[in-house]
């Protein structure tokens, strides 16, 4: 009596059968990896073909009646309504030429001549004023270069203005007739004899002076 075969179920078979599976794999996969290269066929030769650029993109058309909110920037190319089309950049505007404007003239420096009172009668100038610190430092600079240099004051020190002052040549000619601005009164006068006539509200004082051909002469007043 023969009986049939009964499958193998033990462990050994089963584990037998997992490498079975798994070495084919294993050659396939120690084949590939030491196979050598293929042969490359002699007179063949590698090309490279560079790729066209991307085209850019249709340029955009705006169509009649279009209206752009303020501050919009459109790309160049863009067609405006009419056929016209953004240049890639704005066209420069010729600039008008830069001319330098002259500078205005500096201020001539003021010349103590300039800030006290200066006149001139006839061919006889003067020169009046001594008010304040300022005043005196402007009659001092310019004292030499008058040879008549007068000064009326009070008893006391204080200095006096708006005097009356009269000078005649040795004839009696009247050169001069003015009134001073300041306690210091300048004149330049040519080398000779002369009579000095100064009024202070009526009292009046005279006095003869010499001038010099060179330096000067000063006459204090005091009442």
């Amino acid at each position: 009596m023969i009986h049939p075969a009964k499958p193998l179920s033990s462990p050994l078979i089963r584990g037998l059968g997992v490498m079975l599976a798994v070495l084919p794999l294993s050659s396939a996969l120690c084949q590939s990896e030491t196979a050598p290269p293929a042969p490359v066929e002699p007179g063949l030769r590698s090309e490279w073909v560079v790729a066209p650029p991307d085209e850019p993109p249709p340029a955009a058309q705006l169509p009649e009646g279009t209206v752009l909110q303020e501050e919009m920037v459109l790309p160049p190319g863009t067609i405006l309504p009419g056929g016209a089309i953004l240049p890639a950049q704005p066209s420069a505007q010729p600039r008008a030429p830069i001319v330098a404007e002259p500078l205005p003239p500096a201020p001539a420096p003021e010349t103590p001549a300039a800030v006290a009172v200066a006149q001139e009668t006839g061919s006889v100038p003067y020169l009046s004023g001594g008010i304040g610190l300022s005043g005196r430092e402007e009659m001092l600079q310019v004292k030499p270069q008058f040879n008549l240099r007068l000064l009326f004051a009070e008893a006391g020190g204080a200095y006096l203005a708006d005097i009356r002052v009269r000078i005649q040549d040795a004839a009696g000619a009247v050169l001069l007739d003015a009134v001073s601005q300041g306690p210091w009164f300048y004149v330049k006068l040519p080398p000779g004899r002369y009579r000095v006539n100064v009024d202070n509200a009526g009292s009046i004082q005279t006095r003869d002076v010499n001038i010099p051909a060179t330096g000067g002469v000063d006459l204090n007043f005091y009442w």
